[in-house]
């Protein structure tokens, strides 16, 4: 069950939502003004925050961008309660920081299956990669939105090793976990060594990893991993593969192929020149660099992202 923080200036609301949300077992704190909620929830600390926007004084937007700043805060779900119900007015919520919205007025069923959704989502943050210990999809995703909402300069790195599903089809499982949990270590110790403490390491699943950092690191950290990774992958071959720069391995025919040496395919997008809304755009931004850099003779490469705008 969760630590819940009701801030909705309608006291009779408040007190039905409270009852309900109670009797399904949720730890449920009320505050009826905008005014000190940003106060009163560094006190009780919930792990989920219902918002009702249209507040006297001081509105939801406030609060969530708030939020959002506060290093002990920023990582709760936040659900806004709207009663205009309007695209712009939901998205702009969105922008702001928060995770889900909700309509009024609405069933107190359609509010528990948003607390629900967001437990899901909450769970899924914090679950690691059982290979490599890192978080997630759904945990840098939300902390770039969170970073955007911020207004904070980012970038973010999208990293793919290229010639691994040659690498894992010549290789025993053990072999596969090995190069995943390399890569996994190599990541987290570079932005250690190279001071870059305010970032996040995640594992998309598979070859894929992203990395979020402040936009001024973005150049060197991925001028260090390139150079690291392609000189430690050295330990994951055999001296005959490493000199003839490829690998022989059998394809789902079974038969023999040459699969190149593992590399790196990064691809960076970033807020120096356009402003992003949401994970979502910059993802397909990153997918579209990724595509872009192709490693050749196993060396890896790195695009950059530099337009102004989608063209």
């Amino acid at each position: 069950m969760s630590r819940i923080l009701l801030v909705d200036d309608d006291v009779d609301l408040a007190d039905l939502i409270k009852t309900k949300l109670t009797s399904e077992g949720h730890e449920t704190f009320v505050i009826n003004t905008g005014e000190n909620a940003f106060e009163y929830a560094k006190q009780v600390k919930p792990e989920i925050f219902v918002l009702d926007i249209m507040l006297p004084k001081i509105t939801g937007y406030q609060i969530c961008r708030r939020l959002r700043k506060d290093p002990e805060l920023y990582r709760a779900a936040i659900l806004i309660l709207t009663a205009l119900g309007e695209e712009p007015e939901i998205l702009h919520g969105l922008e702001q920081g928060a995770d889900d919205y909700l309509v009024k007025p609405f069933k107190l069923e359609k509010l528990m299956d948003k607390i629900a959704s967001l437990n899901a989502l909450l769970a899924a943050v914090n679950t690691k990669n059982p290979v490599t210990s890192l978080p997630g999809t759904d945990a840098v995703k939300r902390e770039i939105n969170h970073q955007l909402a911020r207004g904070t300069a980012i970038a973010a790195v999208y990293i793919d090793m290229t010639g691994f599903k040659p690498y894992c089809a010549s290789r025993s499982r053990e072999g596969q976990q090995a190069a995943l949990e390399y890569m996994g270590k190599l990541l987290v110790s570079l932005t250690r060594s190279m001071g870059i403490y305010e970032c996040c390491v995640s594992h998309m699943g598979g070859e894929h990893f992203v990395v979020l950092l402040k936009l001024e690191d973005h150049e060197r950290f991925c001028s260090g991993l390139m150079q690291a990774f392609d000189d430690g992958r050295k330990s994951m071959y055999t001296p005959t593969e490493n000199d003839q720069g490829y690998i022989i391995a059998r394809d789902r025919t079974g038969r023999e192929t040459r699969g190149p040496l593992m590399s790196l395919s990064i691809g960076v997008a970033h807020t120096q020149f356009r402003q992003f809304k949401s994970a979502k755009k910059m993802f397909e931004v990153l997918a579209q660099v990724r595509q872009k850099a192709q490693p050749t003779d196993n060396q890896s490469v790195v695009f950059v992202d530099r337009r102004h705008a989608d063209r």
